[in-house]
């Protein structure tokens, strides 16, 4: 019997963990695959991000968890995709495995040839590498068809013997098809593309103006260069401080037009001034962390042409960070609007200074940030507080 048709729902959403108290084997079994699927989910989400177009599809996907998070208030809906992101790994490794046979073949095949090229033994390994090839390959197709689970790598046999029997060829291929189109509806290119580009627009829609007035300055002498500096600077730091909380709205709606909402997100924030201080706080001194990799780790790297390095050091960093702030946006949500004392105020004044007083020496480290690492002045325009580095 043909283990059920794994559906969209049980590929993008990671199964509750089980009592450790009266199911301690489960929980320890949830335990592993949260701990293997994890780091699955940050290696393919880093080798995407940089590829371009694929890397807008990333953002969309770290959209995505926050606004799941966003919406549900629930951490470990944080854990969407990691299924999806596990059987993938799953793939990837079987598929590495099944290919070393393949490589050493063609190693000792090229030695054979130029050693006694047109010999018996010559074409003894060509005919061999050919055949092993068309297996290999056929297996590794059917298993992925199959579904890609760890065993059906692990039993071609079996695999021929439903190819074999029509009627049992007949249910694989039925049941192959309704696996690849549930996992091509869990991966959600389309939906997921127009999110990332979505996220893009709102970020540079709040922050082009500031930014360019930030980097204005070229010449210390110009007194109208430094008007405009100061001005961007002050117009940054202001911006910078709501903006993550309007990216968090923006997930969570998934509307275009919660860009603009910047009144909405403003009165959220008051309703939970302690929280969307600290959690801002935390995902900028996050993005801090990047560019400090760029500018003290990766220079003194061998040499490598893809950012797969700062694009993991980037997720890592960031989504515990993303994943707050729209914790703290659901907190905002839940909190009824009520008509605020004095008292309250106070209060928010007083995480608006503190907040204000760090992201002004966030926009000091930004200026600074100008001068070295891998990025340079790039750094300012690709706003790893609210995005993603650019994959070039």
């Amino acid at each position: 019997m043909r283990p059920p048709v794994i559906t969209r729902g049980e590929l993008e959403y990671f199964p509750s963990m089980p009592s450790l108290r009266s199911r301690p084997l489960a929980a320890i079994a949830w335990l592993i695959r949260a701990c293997v699927a994890i780091p699955c989910g940050v290696v393919l989400l880093a080798i995407g991000a940089t590829i371009p177009i694929v890397n807008v599809y990333v953002l969309g996907c770290l959209m995505e968890i926050q606004g799941q998070v966003a919406r549900t208030g629930k951490f470990r809906t944080a854990f969407w995709g990691l299924p999806l992101a596990l059987r993938l790994g799953i793939i990837a490794l079987a598929v590495t495995l099944w290919l070393l046979p393949i490589e050493l073949l063609a190693a000792l095949h090229r030695d054979t040839h130029v050693l006694a090229p047109g010999s018996v033994k010559d074409w003894l390994v060509a005919i061999t590498l050919a055949i092993a090839s068309v297996v290999i390959a056929a297996h590794l197709a059917l298993a992925i068809a199959g579904g890609g689970r760890w065993w059906q790598f692990l039993r071609p046999i079996q695999n021929i013997r439903q190819q074999l029997d029509r009627h049992s060829r007949v249910r694989f291929w039925q049941q192959a098809t309704r696996q690849i189109n549930q996992f091509v509806a869990a991966i959600s290119f389309i939906r997921l593309l127009r999110s990332g580009i979505l996220a893009y627009a709102a970020a540079y829609l709040w922050l082009v103006i500031p930014t360019f007035l930030f980097t204005l300055l070229d010449d210390v002498t110009i007194r109208w260069q430094w008007f405009g500096f100061a001005t961007g600077c002050a117009m940054l730091t202001v911006t910078l401080m709501w903006l993550p909380f309007l990216m968090a709205h923006v997930a969570a709606e998934r509307r275009t037009g919660a860009m603009f909402e910047m009144r909405t997100v403003c009165e959220l924030a008051a309703r939970t001034p302690l929280c969307w201080s600290m959690s801002t706080a935390f995902l900028i001194a996050s993005s801090v962390l990047t560019l400090l990799y760029t500018a003290l780790v990766k220079n003194v790297l061998p040499p490598h042409v893809f950012r797969w390095d700062l694009m993991a050091v980037f997720l890592v960093t960031m989504i515990p960070a993303r994943i707050l702030v729209g914790r703290a946006y659901h907190r905002a949500t839940t909190q009824p609007p009520t008509r605020p004392k004095w008292s309250t105020r106070i209060w928010r004044w007083s995480n608006i200074a503190a907040l204000s007083v760090g992201m002004g020496y966030y926009v000091y480290f930004l200026y600074l940030a100008q001068t070295g690492g891998e990025l340079g002045q790039n750094a300012v325009w690709q706003f790893p507080s609210v995005l993603q580095p650019f994959p070039y």
